[in-house]
């Protein structure tokens, strides 16, 4: 795409005027949009790749809290070549250390391991800071690693994920929670107040049409998800609820690179308004 060979500022500039038919405040940025453009641009704070390394975050995250916190690495690899599907536990979830969202669902051997393998060489190619300027990726040195499929695999033969609570912190503090359903299949896009009010407003995938039942092990994901968020003015961070307790998943400091709209537009200032850059 003509966009990724643009020096970085331009390609911030011009994905955001492409979404937002506006360029953004970068001098007083006010909104949650602006605010994330501001940060792809400008803030190179030395602690958040090793955050955003999915093998690394995960380690920081079974040092502070236990094992139990992490859903367990199965291996970690250098390359595609090295794996041998033969030795894997099925189902499992191979996934990029330094991107988001490219996951190869695996429930069993795969008959044809040359087409798996070549789908591995490009997530590892990949090079998620050039078609989203996020600055952090571009400072991991790319790996894979394997993980157990831990929801119900698959259904109708199409992986199954387990809903994503995201909770919004801003210095610390968890301001909103995102509850994402149906990754897969139908996805469902919900937000909650910590005390599990809804707030009524979309973002980028429609509401489900009903309400989402409270998840058993929230406050325990709060405080945690507040514990992580400590001495970063935002960070979104995500966990599941496995058998009642919180599990790890990732930290995200550029949601959507800030190009995902929400309507109305005033929560796009009303989440700008948390966050004191």
């Amino acid at each position: 795409m003509f966009r990724d060979a643009l020096p970085t500022h331009a390609h911030v500039l011009i994905d955001h005027y492409r979404i937002h038919w506006r360029l953004p405040n970068l001098t007083h940025p006010k909104t949650f949009s602006e605010k994330i453009a501001w940060r792809m641009l400008y803030d190179r704070d030395a602690r958040i790749p090793a955050m955003v390394d999915k093998i690394a975050a995960k380690q920081q995250m079974a040092a502070r809290f236990g094992e139990r916190f992490v859903i367990p690495t199965l291996a970690v690899y250098d390359n595609a070549a090295e794996i041998d599907f033969a030795l894997l536990p099925y189902p499992c979830v191979i996934k990029p250390n330094h991107a988001s969202g490219f996951n190869v669902f695996l429930r069993e051997k795969p008959p044809g391991e040359r087409k798996v393998r070549r789908r591995l060489l490009d997530l590892l190619r990949y090079r998620h800071q050039h078609s989203a300027e996020e600055w952090a990726y571009s400072q991991i040195a790319p790996r894979l690693l394997v993980e157990p499929f831990v929801a119900e695999p698959f259904i109708d033969g199409r992986p199954h994920g387990l809903t994503d609570y995201k909770f919004h912190t801003f210095g610390g503090r968890v301001f909103a929670v995102q509850v994402d359903v149906g990754r897969y299949t139908r996805h469902t896009r919900n937000f909650y107040t910590p005390e599990w009010e809804p707030m009524n407003f979309s973002l980028l995938y429609p509401r489900a049409s009903g309400e989402i039942p409270k998840p058993a092990a929230l406050d325990e994901m709060i405080a945690r998800a507040g514990r992580i968020g400590e001495g970063f003015s935002y960070v979104r961070v995500d966990l599941y609820e496995i058998e009642g307790k919180s599990k790890f998943g990732e930290v995200t400091f550029y949601p959507g690179a800030g190009l995902e709209v929400f309507k109305p537009k005033q929560f796009d200032a009303l989440f700008g308004e948390q966050w004191n850059l």
